[in-house]
């Protein structure tokens, strides 16, 4: 099975004080086998973290794949004015029940209102 593509030029928008938008560009070709969204989100520490921290993270959303921009809420319980920082993955359910999944996405950083 050829690799599932890795999100690109990801955007924030519509950010408040406990949501966001987020969406980014992907294949059109892939976009059918494409069944989930894994996104990472991480309160941003001190710049000299390791910068892989969202490699293996059990924290990440599981999203069925919707139409973008998708709007997250809720989810992580965002405090206001803080600064986070978020990375997709695309999924594809197999079926033995797991996942098939790309490279994560480029680290954006962000923050609440």
């Amino acid at each position: 099975m050829e690799e599932l593509p890795v999100p690109q030029n990801i955007k924030i928008s519509n950010i408040t004080c406990d949501s966001f938008k987020i969406c980014w560009d992907m294949d059109a070709r892939s976009k059918e086998r494409i069944t989930h969204y894994f996104i990472d989100l991480n309160k941003k520490e001190n710049k000299n973290a390791n910068k892989f921290k969202h490699k293996d993270v059990p924290t990440k959303l599981v999203a069925k794949a919707v139409p973008l921009p998708m709007t997250v809420r809720g989810h992580w319980f965002l405090s206001p004015r803080t600064e986070y920082t978020v990375a997709v993955q695309t999924a594809s359910k197999q079926g033995d029940g797991d996942y098939a999944v790309s490279e994560w996405s480029e680290i954006i950083e962000f923050c609440t209102a």
